[in-house]
């Protein structure tokens, strides 16, 4: 018996050139019905954000399905807060209205670059309380929400976007890197708890990958406020693969474990950094 493809939930999907974005294109082009989610139309801007990240054309989540539907597939917007319950049961419901039901959920959102960014003595605790809201509490809320629809259903993917700093820590940044560790220990407890029902959870760990976030980060660490070539190039880590990654390369790896081919793959890191963490 063929069952239809139910549809992808992916969070973080505002900005043209991001993982959210990049994820949801390959997903609808693997032949999901795609839902594109976000706080705001074209994400929340962070404060470091430098100048030429700004894309005057690009209206977020509404030109990401306009472009999706133009390629031949089919897709949805909602706005919802990840970290508020209400707001995630509606996009939950938006998906089963919209698309009959749901098969997938890609947790990317994540909390601004700038925020609880800073020495520890620093960092501001309700910044803190923001990122973890963000970044754990978030993911949280939506696998608890789906886990009964995909257990229903027998199958079902849940792909946690963590980082390489979940592992690793990152200098002035203990939300951020605190947070995602969270976010690989859920996906882990997600996959004991919901394998036996044929649900896989599993998380992607980027490591330097070219988005408004590393560009932000660039800019707040040079004080430029426009990032070129010449200064990602002098910024970039050593990495074996001799360059950085792409939303894409990524968006890839989010692509197989949504296959079949993928359904023995369950509670992994999936590390995605060009080779700089070799475990």
């Amino acid at each position: 018996m063929t069952i239809d493809k139910g549809a992808a939930i992916i969070t973080g999907c505002g900005k043209r050139n991001g993982i959210g974005a990049a994820v949801a294109r390959v997903l609808s082009r693997d032949g999901f019905p795609v839902v594109v989610v976000d706080i705001e139309p074209a994400g929340v801007r962070d404060i470091h954000e430098p100048a030429n990240a700004a894309d005057p054309d690009w209206r977020g989540v509404e030109s990401l399905v306009e472009e999706i539907r133009q390629a031949g597939g089919t897709a949805s917007f909602v706005f919802g807060d990840v970290s508020d319950r209400v707001a995630v049961d509606a996009i939950v419901a938006h998906a089963v209205t919209t698309h009959g039901a749901v098969e997938i959920l890609v947790n990317n959102a994540g909390a601004p670059f700038s925020l609880g960014h800073g020495d520890i003595a620093a960092v501001d605790v309700d910044e803190w309380d923001q990122v973890m809201a963000i970044n754990v509490r978030g993911p949280f809320l939506l696998a608890r929400a789906v886990a009964p629809l995909l257990r229903e259903r027998g199958r079902g993917r849940i792909v946690n976007i963590a980082s390489v700093a979940g592992r690793t820590g990152s200098k002035n940044n203990a939300a951020y890197a605190a947070s995602k560790a969270g976010v690989i220990a859920l996906s882990q407890t997600l996959a004991l708890d919901l394998g036996p029902d044929g649900v896989t959870s599993n998380a992607v760990l980027p490591g330097f990958i070219l988005t408004t976030r590393s560009l932000s980060g660039m800019s707040k660490k040079t004080g430029a406020s426009v990032v070129d070539d010449a200064m990602v190039a002098k910024s970039m880590p050593s990495i074996p693969v001799g360059r950085a990654g792409t939303p894409e390369d990524v968006a890839a790896v989010v692509s197989f474990l949504a296959t079949d081919a993928a359904a023995y793959v369950n509670g992994q890191s999936l590390v995605v950094d060009g080779g700089v963490l070799r475990l």
